[in-house]
């Protein structure tokens, strides 16, 4: 009985990104772990492309409706493609922005699990302010706020368990800052909330959730740093399929591991990080890789 609720919850998994892709029950396609080190930080007004890569891995999903783990191997690598131009025009202090966020997932597990062979996610678009050369107590602060808007482009088919497009929208909005404390440490966070509409197939329509992206940096060479960083999620409301809420679906998990970032040259700039997850409620329990590549016009 276990198994046929964990494949239920199964039904509108989504890999991808809202900002960023991750793998989850219920929940779309999550920024979780793909952004951390100078977030808040852009280097200034112009137009940037940035490619992640993200192989993720785990062999249990982990305290399922409430009782045991659910021995079932998932895992999915993750090409997103993004391109972000910052406005010279300001508003309220800041500069404007717009972006576009295109992810390609690959997506295998164990049986019963069926696994869509698409490779389409769903396209993000957000705009946003960037703020520059502010001070917080003092000290260099850079911040932004966005509103990201996930729209259902990606491959979905309701008779497989796992999908590359969660076949709903997604609407969330996020505050990224980047605090120097000293010239070389500096902190950094992404703060996300995630609202949910139906998946008009299943009926399933996912809780809402807080999660965050954080890291503490030190520059240990010229345009090298190296960061502990992670990620936190905490589903807020339960699921709902059909307008009834499916008790003891809310998901969690938190991650941690090392991350080095590395300025190659004024306008490239490289990133590379593992995370390993604990605690986890809902969803796998596994560990997640990522390396970026920034290049700004």
């Amino acid at each position: 009985m276990r198994k046929a609720f964990a494949v239920l919850l199964l039904a509108a998994l989504a890999f991808g990104l809202a900002g960023t892709p991750a793998l989850a029950l219920n929940q779309p396609p999550l920024n979780l772990g793909l952004t951390d080190i100078l977030d808040g930080a852009l280097p200034g007004p112009g137009t940037y492309l940035t490619e992640y890569i993200q192989p993720y891995s785990a062999n249990k999903i982990k305290k399922v409706l409430g009782g045991g783990d659910l021995d079932v191997g998932v895992a999915n690598t993750l090409a997103m493609t993004q391109f972000v131009h910052v406005y010279k025009h300001q508003v309220l202090g800041g500069n404007l922005g717009a972006d576009l966020l295109i992810p390609v997932v690959t997506i295998s597990a164990d049986s019963p699990l069926t696994t869509n062979p698409g490779w389409f996610g769903d396209i993000t678009v957000g705009p946003f302010l960037q703020w520059f050369d502010t001070k917080l107590f003092g000290m260099p602060y850079f911040h932004r706020l966005e509103l990201d808007f996930s729209i259902p482009t990606g491959e979905y088919d309701k008779k497989y368990a796992l999908n590359p497009g969660s076949n709903h929208w997604v609407i969330e909005p996020y505050y990224a800052f980047t605090l120097f404390m000293t010239p070389k440490l500096s902190t950094s966070w992404r703060i996300h909330y995630t609202y949910s509409t139906e998946n008009d197939d299943t009926k399933v329509k996912p809780g809402q959730v807080f999660h965050f992206n954080y890291s503490v940096e030190y520059e240990f060479f010229k345009n090298f740093r190296g960061a502990v960083a992670g990620y936190y999620l905490k589903q807020l409301s339960d699921d709902e399929v059909d307008g009834n809420k499916l008790a003891n679906s809310k998901e969690q998990v938190f991650a941690i591991g090392p991350a080095v970032s590395w300025a190659a040259s004024p306008n490239f700039f490289l990133g590379l990080k593992t995370q390993w997850e604990t605690s986890a409620e809902n969803r796998p329990e596994g560990n997640r890789t990522t390396f970026r590549m920034t290049y700004k016009f």
